[in-house]
């Protein structure tokens, strides 16, 4: 009788587990607009620049994580965003883009 209980047990816990979804939320620290490639010709000159809600001033990006569904090289700015970023260790103020989408 145990390992029956045990067997019915196991059939719901998978076909449960089967049916939920596993969509991971991600919460966004903040808004931003990406306005469009960085052309000029310096040393800090590279990626593209984003006003961050909150953060003074234009920055500057290098890029989107592969897989966010944003294609930079094709897309119309500005472009509205939400994100989640960290400042780069490189110089020049670029940040690093931890988790993006457009909104």
């Amino acid at each position: 009788m145990k390992n029956f209980l045990i067997a019915i047990f196991s059939v719901v816990i998978l076909v449960t587990g089967c049916t939920k979804s596993h969509k991971t939320t991600v919460t966004y620290m903040n808004t931003g607009i990406i306005t469009g490639p960085d052309l000029g010709m310096t040393v800090c000159s590279e990626g593209y620049f984003i006003t961050v809600t909150g953060v003074p001033g234009i920055i500057r990006l290098s890029g989107v994580p592969s897989g966010c569904g944003i294609d930079l090289t094709t897309a119309t700015f500005p472009l509205n965003v939400k994100l989640n970023w960290h400042y780069s260790s490189e110089a020049c103020g670029i940040i690093a883009v931890d988790a993006i989408t457009t909104y």
